[in-house]
């Protein structure tokens, strides 16, 4: 099994942290890379199954009972049913929920609405991505109407000047404010790039970064959101219509 080596940093949980030591050789090769092994469960013929978190992507490892060999995918009884598959619900459902929502909250966002409003979205915005701003146009009824707020993770990798827009917005005396004009010319190059900005700007930047790629999210938007049992869901590019309720739920009127 291959992996892709990252060049991101990945918080290695305590349980793989105290486990670490102990875990079989094959596993350490994928913490090496960046893994982070989250749950251990039984399996069967003497094999032991974990749970990983590989760049966003949650799979089951299965060990074999010498120690000496992993394999990843899914393991299926006589039956057809996966072995697997409850402990990645009941990890995707509860511990990488919680983990996946704290990571958010830490980035260096914008926001666009109210800090009063109860539901919360966040997605990672590039200021030269068209979908983007057809997002931000989309959204206005909910955020307008004070329901919704949405926290713009900025990040720059669309163009060679992607990440000095976003340094511009992020050093602005009103970052809201640079946001929504921005948005509003439709990502006409009103902005002008800040080419110059400050160590504490490339740093946020570059760990807003970091962020979206532990977080799964390869291109903007990738937005993140809540469902109605609180467990995290991401949705990759533009949300289509339909889907505008789910992530920012019913618009009420006022």
């Amino acid at each position: 099994m291959k992996f892709i080596i990252l060049v991101t940093f990945l918080t290695i949980a305590p349980w793989a942290s105290a486990q670490k030591s102990a875990l079989p050789e094959p596993l350490n090769l994928l913490i090496q890379q960046g893994g982070e092994v989250v749950e251990q469960f039984d399996a069967p013929a003497g094999m032991q199954g974990y749970i990983a978190d590989f760049r966003g992507q949650v799979i089951t490892l299965y060990v074999t009972s010498d120690d000496k060999y992993m394999f990843t995918g899914a393991m299926l009884d006589t039956q057809g049913n996966n072995l697997g598959e409850q402990a990645i619900q009941d990890y995707m459902s509860g511990p990488k929920s919680i983990k996946d929502w704290k990571q958010l909250e830490t980035s260096h966002w914008v926001l666009d609405g109210s800090p009063a409003a109860k539901r919360i979205v966040y997605t990672f915005t590039d200021p030269n991505c068209p979908y983007c701003s057809k997002f931000w146009q989309n959204a206005r009824p909910w955020v307008d109407s004070g329901q919704v707020q949405i926290r713009h993770i900025l990040v720059g990798i669309l163009r060679a000047d992607s990440q000095q827009k976003a340094a511009a917005i992020l050093a602005a005396e009103k970052p809201s404010v640079a946001l929504a004009e921005h948005q509003v010319a439709n990502s006409l190059p009103n902005l002008k790039p800040l080419l110059e900005h400050s160590t504490d700007i490339k740093r946020k930047l570059m760990e807003n970064h970091q962020i979206m790629m532990v977080m799964g999210a390869s291109a903007t938007p990738a937005t993140f959101y809540q469902d109605e049992t609180g467990v995290v869901q991401k949705q990759m590019g533009l949300p289509p219509e339909a889907m505008m309720t789910q992530i920012l739920g019913h618009l009420k009127e006022n």
